[in-house]
């Protein structure tokens, strides 16, 4: 008697390979629109701790903070907040007015402050520094926002006051009032309006 050994053929083997290689083409995208659906919602909780923090330094000075990391550590006892998810640089970057960087707090700020932003002064958002009153809107008024959530990838040197023509993604603005709406990029800084 001959006994016979039963093993995959070549062409077997390859039909596995090729099903676990469309699996995997099929899956990776979804996986990775999960963790950035994850990384966004991540923000915008934060977004709304630091809305808070602000309202309380506020309610206490009249006035807005002349910088976002002046709320830590009396009002945001967590460092950690101000840095955006997304943020591949884990807010280490060289500051200017609108975004701090690591000027003031060394563990760094991903978010940009918009009371502190020309075009927002030149808009008649805010007030000049050193006050900030109510804002243009109110409660509706811009107050922080993260562009760290671009739909494929996202360079500092490609950061633009206004997005480019068929830029894709939006902005997460932070308002007065503490919540946080999702802005397309499309949209301009002049064109933007608590109604639109």
């Amino acid at each position: 008697m001959i006994r016979r050994i039963s093993a995959f053929t070549l062409v077997e083997l390859l039909v596995v390979i090729a099903i676990i290689a469309l699996l995997a083409a099929i899956l990776f995208p979804v996986f990775a629109q999960v963790r950035s659906s994850a990384r966004r919602a991540s923000c915008m909780s934060q977004l709304r701790q630091v809305g808070m923090a602000a309202r309380m330094y506020f309610q206490d000075y009249d006035a807005l903070p002349p910088r976002l990391s002046a709320l830590h550590p009396a009002y945001q006892p967590s460092p950690s907040l101000f840095i955006c998810p997304s943020d591949s640089r884990k807010g280490q970057h060289s500051g200017n007015p609108r975004l701090e960087g690591n000027l003031y707090l060394p563990t760094g700020v991903s978010y940009d402050y918009i009371p502190n932003w020309g075009i927002a002064h030149e808009l008649g958002w805010w007030q000049p520094f050193p006050h900030y009153g109510e804002g243009k809107w109110g409660e509706q008024t811009p107050l922080v926002d993260c562009q760290w959530h671009w739909a494929l990838y996202f360079k500092l040197e490609d950061r633009r006051d206004t997005p480019s023509p068929g830029a894709r993604g939006w902005v997460l603005v932070l308002l007065q009032s503490g919540t946080v709406k999702a802005v397309p990029l499309s949209v301009y800084p002049d064109k933007f309006s608590p109604e639109g």
